[in-house]
């Protein structure tokens, strides 16, 4: 046990430089998968990110980075909150060890099980008290079985994630002076940190762009115009897909 627990500190300060070094969250969360597997000695590791349906707005839980063998069908489907293994995780905010996975409850919920070793983990990805996705590891290396300190484990390594998605999402909205000076305007007015929550950030994105286009002089009219190109570039870009 105490060359695991050295094991996985090294590999916990290879995690945090890690975070503090990378450049893209796209990139990034291949390489965290990675260094998730390595820490939990686990052959397979997903993480998983809620994103709203386009269509509906609901938020669903999707693969978007994964270390070992996982099909690239997996990327493509969306899981409901609440919904599986993962969104019933994703939905409780509470961490989740399944022994003897095929024997247990959560059998029939389990996607792609012959693929798996008899347990795995499931923890939240947590992110100012608001659950933003879920890290999944399963098949331990050898003959090791996952119990409670592989749990305690993956939790911690959870909060490292939710760390470097942060940071990612703090980068990538200071890249504007207008993203600055939206953001600079919420906390003035006390509304507290949104910078986790994209559809927040949108919504303070939207309020800032009225007030300086009405503060300027802009009359209704050329407001909605605005906005109404927004709506239209967006389209644009979806059909584009």
């Amino acid at each position: 046990m105490g060359q695991a627990l050295s094991r996985f500190d090294e590999d916990l300060r290879q995690l945090a430089r890690f975070v503090e070094e990378s450049e893209s969250t796209e990139r990034g969360l291949a390489r965290l998968a990675e260094l998730v597997s390595h820490a939990m000695a686990c052959r397979h590791c997903s993480i998983m990110l809620i994103k709203h349906d386009p269509d509906n707005g609901e938020p669903k839980l999707r693969v978007q980075a994964h270390h070992g063998d996982l099909p690239e069908a997996a990327y493509e489907e969306a899981q409901g909150l609440g919904s599986g293994i993962a969104g019933q995780v994703a939905s409780s905010g509470k961490p989740l060890l399944i022994s003897d996975l095929p024997d247990s409850e959560y059998a029939p919920l389990a996607k792609r099980p012959e693929a798996k070793g008899p347990d795995s983990i499931s923890v939240p990805i947590v992110l100012e008290d608001e659950v933003v996705g879920v890290i999944n590891v399963d098949s331990p290396e050898g003959t090791r079985r996952l119990g409670e300190d592989d749990l305690r484990m993956a939790s911690i390594l959870a909060l490292v994630v939710a760390k470097s998605l942060h940071i990612q999402r703090l980068r990538g909205l200071l890249k504007t002076h207008f993203i600055k000076l939206a953001l600079a305007r919420a906390k003035s007015e006390g509304n507290g940190p949104v910078t986790h929550a994209p559809d927040k950030v949108a919504k303070l994105m939207a309020r800032t762009l009225y007030q300086e286009m009405d503060k300027a002089g802009f009359s209704r009219d050329h407001i909605l115009t605005a906005a109404t190109e927004i709506i239209g570039q967006v389209s644009e870009a979806m059909e584009a897909r």
